[in-house]
């Protein structure tokens, strides 16, 4: 006999079925891993350059997604989100790890990682979500344009606040550096694309050989912003430079996706830091319903509901984990698990608003999610 869609085992189920994929190869990876040695030195090392190149590969495909008209109505928001909200939501979890953990310069840099919402996850609640459009796009775009913007501030900040790092005017000019050449990167991708752009009226299809100028261009473009780690030009490069890639895109990044997780499991091999990793996830959720209430101000009271849970993470912050490593290594075993709880966090209290009867009530107590006022 099957479960009722509204039964406290139908919840669970629905919270956890689809953690299941990304938890097992993550254990295969961490099985793996109790024979596998990774060499993860610094800059220069074949490790650095896969956890860049997988990194290019997820910020390209949840950039390109992006549908320009749809964002325009809402520029102001986003721009907020991703400036101002990525900043706020970053020192919230750090003051929240300061608070309940002893102080270390090392939870600002963790607290950046998680800061973002990961697009690919986001992309599945659209479809299956209820949204108005409007918070549908704006919460698409918010997903994409974050994860740049919080892969640069991951950089800079690391530089300036982990052991050995530079000092802030150092760090500052480094951040300065790192914008310049990033938008040196846009402009010759803008070049490019005005070059080998598709000619005629807007539908027609582009021929064959257009279109294998274009994805070698795309390649160029990426091997570039591997080699520098300029990946903030090419995310916003994805904004037009868009060869016809097809389904391709989309397998590539979930391709990356396993790819990051198999080698985030095999560093989990040392173990996990699940006390500190649980209360960076729920500082991270937390963040995300401060942020979401001051940015969705006015709208509907179900949309608003939809984004203040809208926090979840995936390649990024498991790719920045592995980016981290090598400078603080406690990264893996602490954001890992953090990944862990905000995905369990956004899947329950989706699934109450969704399905309020599903947990078991006692006479009339208990919090009707229906009427939730933010």
């Amino acid at each position: 006999m099957r479960p009722r869609s509204g039964s406290p085992r139908a919840f669970l189920r629905a919270v956890f079925r689809p953690l299941l994929l990304p938890v097992l190869i993550a254990g295969v990876g961490s099985l793996a891993g109790q024979w596998l040695t990774v060499d993860i030195q610094g800059d220069g090392g074949a490790y650095a350059y896969l956890t860049y190149g997988l990194l290019a590969v997820g910020l390209y495909g949840s950039a390109q997604g992006i549908s320009r008209p749809e964002v325009r109505g809402d520029v102001y928001r986003i721009v907020f989100a991703i400036t101002v909200g990525v900043v706020v939501k970053a020192a919230f979890i750090a003051l929240v790890l300061t608070v309940f953990l002893r102080r270390k310069p090392e939870y600002l840099v963790l607290a950046v990682a998680m800061a973002q919402i990961d697009p690919l996850s986001v992309s599945a609640m659209l479809e299956a979500g209820d949204m108005s459009p409007r918070a549908k796009s704006l919460l698409a775009a918010w997903a994409s344009f974050d994860d740049p913007v919080t892969t640069v501030l991951v950089v800079v900040i690391s530089s300036m606040a982990l052991p050995g790092a530079d000092s802030a005017l150092a760090g500052a000019a480094g951040y300065a550096r790192t914008l310049s050449w990033n938008l040196l990167l846009l402009v010759a991708a803008a070049g490019v694309w005005a070059v080998i752009r598709k000619r005629g009226p807007v539908g027609t299809p582009v021929s064959t050989g257009r279109g294998l100028i274009q994805i070698v261009a795309l390649l160029g473009l990426a091997a570039v912003a591997t080699w520098q780690f300029l990946m903030l030009g090419l995310a916003l490069s994805a904004l037009f430079f868009r060869p016809p890639l097809g389904p391709w895109i989309g397998r590539l990044t979930n391709a990356a996706l396993f790819a990051a997780t198999f080698l985030l499991g095999v560093l989990l091999a040392g173990g996990a830091d699940f006390r500190i990793g649980a209360v960076l996830g729920c500082a991270t959720f937390a963040a995300q319903i401060l942020v979401g209430s001051a940015l969705t101000w006015g709208f509907p009271r179900r949309d608003r509901i939809s984004l203040c849970l809208s926090q979840q993470n995936g390649i990024t912050a498991i790719i920045l984990a592995l980016f981290l490593e090598p400078q603080l290594p406690k990264a893996v075993a602490v954001i890992a698990p953090a990944i862990l709880v905000v995905n369990l966090l956004h899947l329950a209290s989706n699934n109450l608003v969704t399905h309020p009867t599903a947990m078991p009530r006692s006479g009339t107590t208990g919090l009707d999610l229906h009427h939730l006022e933010l």
